[in-house]
């Protein structure tokens, strides 16, 4: 490879994370190589939502940079956003909305409104969900 150096997938370093006076995250340094796995893995309280949070967007660290395929989740969270896939452990969804709701809510976390309809009726299509797009999720 020319001995270029590859941008990490994931690249956390000195991230700290208080909530009050509870620390929630201290000085966590880690990389994730591009083209790898990984879990993260820890008991009930040990920081792993709050780093997924901080990963996304969702919340601010106190102190430290996390960087996905080389995007500050702060300065270039919409290019980070569409970097990172997240496999949550419970899936939570209104049972009321249809497919196509569910898709314009999951779209809109990365900052697309309205205006990404038809990507909406692309994936639809893609996916062979057309026929199905307005039946509401509990059917």
């Amino acid at each position: 490879m020319l001995g270029l150096a590859m941008t990490a997938a994931v690249s956390i370093q000195g991230v700290d994370k208080r909530f009050a006076s509870l620390p929630a995250l201290k000085s966590i340094s880690m990389e994730v190589p591009q083209g790898s796995f990984f879990g993260l893995l820890g008991p009930n309280g040990a920081g792993k939502s709050t780093l997924i949070s901080i990963m996304a967007g969702l919340a601010r660290a106190d102190a430290g940079s996390i960087h996905v395929m080389g995007h500050d989740v702060v300065s270039a969270w919409r290019q980070s956003r569409y970097a990172l896939g997240v496999v949550p452990q419970e899936l939570v969804y209104d049972p009321f909305f249809s497919v196509r709701e569910v898709l314009r809510l999951q779209s809109g976390y990365f900052g697309l409104g309205r205006g990404n309809e038809a990507w909406i009726e692309e994936l639809l299509e893609t996916l062979s969900l057309a026929d199905k797009a307005d039946a509401n999720l509990q059917d």
